[in-house]
């Protein structure tokens, strides 16, 4: 009885081994990276502007690339991921987009020393490949409120919802990332206007 036990152990030992010495799996790693067409000098006299890094939901809280599948099923990709997670990625590229808008004098990330006069914050409320669809699509939207730290209420002082759907030539994740650029940019683009409009 012992030696078939210690048989079966040995067996067992020998498949983990083979698993473990068997060739690895490549990950692929993406990443959302924002080109701006201007780039526009800060402005000397122009507020300064904090932005917090971003949340987002807990349902694209990953680095996992998330897609949505028939029948309402939702499925995160274990070999195709995000370099770093969405919201410190998303939140980088906002600073930098809106510190080459031109209407600040700087754009700080939160727990910088400089005493701003506005902060932004921001939820990412939706970021997935929606592969059910035809075509299949990049869906990514985000909502935005920008604080005036003068008040002492911290007035808000502009809130906006922004949405994109981009349609993709193929449900993959390079198709993916390349239209959640595309996404990410117009709903910059358009922030930045609805900021200039802001009374601050």
């Amino acid at each position: 009885m012992k030696k078939i036990i210690l048989l079966i152990a040995l067996a067992l030992a020998c498949t983990a081994c083979v698993k473990l010495g068997g060739k690895p799996v490549d990950k692929r790693y993406y990443r959302i990276a924002l080109a701006r067409e201007q780039v526009v000098p800060p402005a000397q006299d122009g507020p300064v502007l904090s932005v917090r890094r971003l949340s987002v939901s807990e349902l694209y809280n990953t680095r996992e690339m998330v897609y949505q599948l028939a029948d309402g099923r939702m499925e995160s990709d274990f070999y195709n991921l995000y370099f770093i997670t969405p919201g410190i990625m998303l939140s980088t590229e906002l600073r930098n987009w809106l510190a080459a808008s031109g209407r600040f004098s700087h754009v700080v990330s939160q727990g910088s020393l400089a005493v701003p006069h506005l902060t932004l914050e921001g939820v990412v409320n939706t970021l997935y490949g929606d592969f059910a669809a035809s075509p299949p699509a990049a869906v990514i939207s985000m909502q935005f409120f920008l604080v005036d730290e003068s008040t002492p209420d911290n007035a808000i002082l502009f809130s906006g919802d922004y949405a994109q759907r981009i349609p993709l030539a193929q449900p993959t994740p390079g198709e993916l990332v390349k239209a959640l650029n595309q996404g990410a940019g117009a709903i910059f683009t358009q922030l930045e206007l609805d900021l200039a409009q802001a009374e601050y």
